[in-house]
């Protein structure tokens, strides 16, 4: 067999298999449209690559251009004392596409490993996204080494960047430097029920730009990390799930109001999310905070172990609490207004005529 066929097949398997592997990266991964705009590069160079390497078996390319292409796309030039070699940043850059497919996958084969251990969930993604970017720099300077680019020119992109922030870049450094501080000091984490600004709901992503928040309506709010970082925000579950529910009930002022906390207590202590014997918390209670014209004010005082569950726990205590009341004889007061008529001020009604005395 000429020798000229083995290699025009091992170039074709090597362009179809690069080809296929880059489609198969972009496709899975998800990509931006700056990474598929990178990918589609990538083929249209594999392609051009691949017919050059097909041209030179062959002969069909004359004798000066094969020279000039193994020049300067094989052993490279000199760009302002960089050696600049287009055949390793063409590697390189195909290697990074496989690099950032082959770290999706093991991010999630490492969460997956991660769940056999007694870790919280907060704790399992702060690791996994630790370990994700610390996998891409390290790609990134791999092929920044294959391709020849020395790290140390980097310090006039870092100036560049610097002028960059000057002008309006901070807000994009802020929200980078918040991302860093959240995964490693995780004042919030995934799964964590917050309220930020009018943003309320479950934490469901933390990334380096962005916290991704769920909120109870289905919607999904992009909080940037500053404002996290900067501002107040709520947290639920922070330290523990525990959460202390006030649930106010109206009674009328000649009400038994020992007979009705006693009723509530009662309700309160058969309903098994309710926290009974902890001693770090109260027992349920009931408390008389107010009174006015309506009647008086009972608050239930209760503590649940799990503050997901306080919507069907106050659910479950209001229908029972009112169902015990009544059954007890003890109905709930509603609003009142008194209305006061001044006879001497009453006139009649130009439509009504007096009774004619013929009457």
């Amino acid at each position: 067999m000429p020798i000229s066929l083995v290699q025009s097949g091992i170039i074709i398997l090597v362009s179809v298999v690069l080809l296929v592997l880059i489609q198969w990266a972009i496709r899975r991964s998800s990509a931006t449209k700056i990474g598929r705009w990178l990918g589609g590069l990538l083929q249209v160079v594999v392609v051009v690559a691949a017919a050059l390497s097909l041209a030179m078996v062959w002969h069909l390319l004359p004798q000066r251009f094969l020279g000039l292409a193994e020049k300067y796309f094989i052993d490279g030039f000199t760009v302002s004392g960089v050696q600049v070699n287009p055949l390793h940043i063409v590697i390189a850059a195909v290697l990074l596409v496989i690099l950032f497919r082959v770290i999706d996958r093991l991010v999630a084969r490492l969460d997956s490993f991660l769940g056999i251990f007694a870790l919280d969930s907060g704790a399992r993604y702060s690791l996994v996204m630790l370990t994700k970017y610390v996998a891409i720099i390290l790609s990134v300077a791999i092929c920044l080494a294959i391709a020849g680019i020395p790290l140390g020119k980097f310090a006039l992109i870092a100036s560049a960047l610097s002028v960059g922030v000057g002008f309006g870049l901070q807000t994009m450094v802020n929200n980078f430097v918040s991302g860093i501080i959240l995964i490693f000091e995780r004042p919030i984490k995934v799964g964590d029920w917050i309220k930020v600004g009018s943003a309320e709901g479950y934490v469901k992503k933390i990334s380096i730009r962005y916290t991704l928040i769920m909120t109870f309506d289905r919607t999904e709010v992009f909080v940037p990390n500053s404002e996290i970082i900067s501002g107040q925000v709520t947290n639920w579950m922070y330290s523990n799930s525990v959460l202390r529910l006030m649930l106010p009930f109206t009674v009328k002022h000649d009400a038994d109001l020992p007979r009705v906390k006693e009723i509530l207590v009662d309700v309160a202590r058969k309903h098994p999310d309710v926290m009974q014997d902890d001693p770090s918390i109260i027992p349920p209670s009931a408390l008389i905070l107010d009174v006015n014209t309506n009647g008086v004010m009972v608050y239930l005082r209760v503590y649940i172990q799990d503050c997901n569950k306080s919507f069907n726990v106050q659910t479950d205590l209001r229908a029972a609490v009112v169902e015990a009341l009544l059954a007890n004889g003890v109905p709930l007061a509603h609003q009142q207004q008194d209305i006061h008529m001044v006879s001497s001020q009453l006139e009649p009604y130009p439509g009504l005529q007096a009774p004619s005395a013929a009457a």
